[in-house]
């Protein structure tokens, strides 16, 4: 990003009212952490449901879901209303049951929701109205430090949670790595750990995670670098747990390119909620099974 750009915020309790501003070296994940820590000492996260808010019915794994089959990688829609990563101000949303609906209808393999108020406009409740929408596994895409947060994802309905290696590897976690990856597998989670650059994937490989995920999106200046993204890929892509490719997934192109390389999965957000008809976005982005056999060759159809 060169430009600043003032981000939008829902007020929580124990938050800053005024919106983030990012800049070009900003360091937005800093900002976010430092929220989080408010977050928890104002006790957002432990707001408990009601039995009304949550399903408890049972869930395809996310390990499981999150597999290529003949028609390219697995798709993750994720729900946000705001993406830091890009300049306007808010996204157009649809209500949690209907995006529950359509992403089950057109073919999504699982549901990623960000719970996050801060710059994200999420909530808890819009959370477990998601999981209770669904049937599909839905991972808990917060910025996780506490233990706090995973059992406010398991309360909502969760199948997974993200947990960030840059995290771990910067000592911003309130436990290390690999004891909150324990954790929330005693809460009955599957557990995503992310990476962006090389220097962390040995921090991901060691650390129980039942999958693995490649962010293209530097969170600290929110630049998308893709072919460094493609390069961690390609080093992860031996291991035998499912490697979900993150960020800047604009159409097929991002989705054959990232398949290429070895992804199972792919995850998306702004992009479907830009689309004009979301439904038709989504199947667009199934592949035939020739743009995924030639890794390195011309992509097919």
């Amino acid at each position: 990003m060169t430009a600043s750009a003032s981000r939008p915020v829902r007020k929580s309790r124990g938050q800053a009212s005024a919106p983030v501003t990012t800049q070009g070296h900003d360091h937005f994940l800093d900002e976010v952490v430092r929220i989080v820590e408010e977050e928890l000492r104002f006790g957002l996260y432990a707001r408990r449901p009601s039995r009304e808010e949550v399903s408890p019915g049972p869930r395809r794994p996310l390990r499981e879901a999150l597999r290529a089959d003949d028609h390219g990688p697995a798709l993750i829609v994720e729900l946000k209303h705001a993406s830091p990563g890009h300049q306007e101000e808010r996204l157009t949303t649809l209500p949690p049951d209907r995006f529950a609906h359509i992403c089950e209808t057109a073919g999504a393999n699982a549901l990623s929701v960000i719970p996050q108020p801060f710059a994200f406009g999420g909530s808890l409740e819009e959370f477990a109205k998601v999981t209770r929408a669904t049937k599909l596994p839905v991972l808990f895409k917060d910025f996780i430090i506490d233990e706090a947060q995973i059992r406010a994802a398991a309360l909502h309905g969760a199948s997974g949670v993200l947990l960030l290696a840059r995290l771990a590897r910067a000592g911003r976690l309130h436990a290390p790595l690999p004891r909150l990856v324990e954790l929330a597998h005693e809460h009955r989670l599957e557990v995503l750990v992310e990476v962006h650059d090389p220097v962390e994937v040995p921090i991901a490989l060691k650390s129980g995670a039942d999958v693995l995920g490649v962010n293209s999106r530097d969170l600290d200046t929110l630049a998308l670098r893709p072919r460094e993204a493609v390069r961690v890929l390609r080093t992860l892509r031996k291991d035998p747990r499912p490697l979900v490719a993150m960020s800047g997934i604009k159409g097929r192109a991002e989705v054959e390119l990232y398949a290429r390389a070895g992804a199972d999965a792919v995850l998306l957000g702004t992009s479907f909620s830009r689309a004009r008809d979301p439904s038709a976005f989504l199947r667009s982005l199934r592949l035939h099974p020739a743009s995924t056999t030639s890794p390195g060759g011309t992509p097919g159809p």
